[in-house]
Formats: C-alpha cells, structure tokens, sequence
C-alpha cells in the first residue's frame, strides 16, 4: 500500500481515455469482458454520445487509478447501470471505490435519474459492501453471468465455473406506477419494494397479449450470454422467443435473458409461459424504461457451482435462495 493520497475526483475527459485503459489492464490485465474498456474510439463515442457517465480518481501525473459509470442501454432506459468500477491494486486501501461512487451518486441526482442499478460480483463481498454503504438493497441474481477467465488483480478467484452476479438498486426518486406479475411472486415482491421503500400497484391480471410481438436480441459473444429484450408482449411472445432461442442456441451461448415489461398487462400471463421456455426470475429492476419496472428473466445453458456465491449480508442470502430455488422449480417442468 501507498502512503495517503489524494486523487481529483471527476468525470473522464477523452484525454483521459489513454490513462483509462492503462488502468483496466493493471486492474485486469486482458480478462475484462467489456470490449469497449480497452478501445479508444468507442470510449470516446460512449462519452460523447452520453450513453456512458464515466467518473475518474486521478492522480497529479494525470495516472487514473479509480473508474466508474453509469451506463445507459438505450434512448429508452431511465435508470442505467452503474459498473465499470475499478480500483489500481496499488492504491486500495484508499477508499477510492467510496469516493467515486459518492460522485456518482451526484451525477445521476444532476440527471434526475429515478435510480441506478448494478451488478455485484460474487466471488468477493466488496463490492457489494460498497452498494450497502449508500442503502442500495439486493433485487436479483444472474447466475453464471460471466466467464471464468475473468480475473481481478490481487483477489480471489475461481477458474473452474462461471460467476455469478448479485443484482443491486439504489433508488434516487420513485415514481409510481402498475406492474403485472404472477401471484406467486407477489410476497417476494412485496418485500423488495418494502425494502427499498418503492410504491407500486401489484396486479396478477391475466390476460392474453394482442398484436405482435416487438422484441430485439444482442449477443455478447466475449460473456456467451444474449439479451431479449422485450418492448411489446403481442400473443405470438412464445413463438417469437422460441424462434429466437433456436438461433442463440446454436451459438453454445452460457446463458440468454429476457426483459420483461411488467407494466404491460399481459406481463404476468407472459411470464408463466415464458417459464415452459426455461426461463425464471433473475431480477427486477424498477424504473429501468420509460414504460417502467421491468423483470429480467433468465435461462441457463451451462451448471453453475452456486456454492461459491458470496453475500454480504442475510439480505442477499434470501436473494440468492430464492433465485435458486425458481432455477430448481423451473428446471423440473
């Protein structure tokens, strides 16, 4: 460990882009699975564009020895995610994570964000410690998110399985609104929304979509995973999806998500089918568009050691437990 420090907290300029990507590769060498962290010129659309929020430690030599974001996925999400956090092993200790993360918190009250959400590894509770620290509360699991040759400099790792992320929101300004879900799910619901002190109508309506479906597909061939994005529940959604798990299915991906708008009516009826896929609760994330909350669902293709899943707190626990046993349920269909 370095003697104290004081490092400018800010936001990454494109000047600062060069420094940036040192930081990556002393943070993780080559394993990080975000392409776009070692690649100059789509930073510097990111930052331009405004789809990422990227806030810097920096030291006097202008070394970057902390970064953080918030990212947005589209024109249509409110509450991005907030990740890309890292730390030079040689400066933790400092509380640069704590410092960043503050001046994040800033940005997106600048932005009258509804809130943020992120994804906490599980091989380690620090990072999840962090998010507790400013009262952001456990939603959700994604198991075997990332690849197993992920490795972070100076920490513990696993190689033999793939890790899983723990699913975290912090709320900045709730608004309210109506979400369809199943009524098996109302209780853990419930207690999600008592936990991060959110308010919202649950209803358990069950009715048929109508139209056709709108959905798009992203594959992320570095994580092996794909994201189903759903932006219309027509009455053709199992077809759909079905077409599209024919096409990812060939591609041997880890596993697929589905983004579910439970604010449209047909959201719990959809959900229930969806499950006959394989697909089951990884987490809810409020505010995440402009329609609302939505539930991304997950499908796993590959066996996960869910034993080397690390929580912070009994919060995340029955997170975890309760992820779990929807992936045992729903697997036995």
């Amino acid at each position: 460990m370095t003697d104290t420090i004081s490092p400018v907290i800010t936001t990454l300029t494109l000047e600062d882009i060069p420094h940036l990507i040192d930081c990556v590769r002393r943070c993780y060498g080559e394993s990080y699975t975000n392409p776009v962290m070692y690649d100059a010129a789509l930073l510097k659309d990111a930052i331009v564009t405004q789809k990422m929020h990227s806030i810097v430690a920096k030291l006097e030599n202008n070394q970057i020895i902390g970064h953080c974001a918030l990212t947005f996925d589209g024109p249509e999400n409110c509450s991005p995610e907030a990740g890309k956090m890292m730390v030079d092993p040689d400066y933790r200790g400092h509380h640069i994570a704590e410092l960043i993360s503050k001046k994040r918190i800033e940005i997106a009250e600048s932005l009258g964000l509804p809130g943020f959400w992120t994804e906490c590894v599980t091989n380690h509770p620090y990072s999840q410690h962090e998010m507790i620290a400013f009262n952001a509360k456990e939603t959700g699991l994604f198991i075997g998110d990332v690849p197993p040759t992920f490795a972070m400099q100076g920490l513990q790792n696993f190689s033999d399985t793939r890790m899983s992320l723990l699913a975290f929101y912090l709320p900045l300004k709730d608004r309210p609104h109506d979400i369809y879900v199943p009524t098996k799910h109302n209780e853990h619901l419930n207690a999600l929304l008592s936990n991060l002190n959110l308010q919202r109508n649950i209803s358990n309506l069950e009715i048929q979509g109508t139209g056709e479906t709108i959905l798009k597909t992203e594959i992320d061939s570095e994580d092996q995973v794909a994201n189903i994005s759903v932006a219309h529940i027509g009455e053709d959604l199992i077809a759909s999806v079905t077409a599209e798990l024919k096409k990812l299915e060939t591609l041997k991906i880890a596993s697929a998500y589905l983004d579910l708008p439970i604010t449209q009516e047909a959201a719990a009826n959809a959900y229930m089918a969806l499950e006959d896929l394989g697909f089951f609760w990884g987490s809810w994330i409020p505010h995440y568009s402009t329609q609302g909350d939505i539930l991304r669902l997950q499908k796993i293709y590959q066996t996960v050691n869910v034993s080397e899943i690390v929580c912070a707190r009994e919060q995340g626990e029955e997170v975890k437990k309760f992820v779990i046993s929807e992936w045992e349920r729903v697997s036995k269909k």
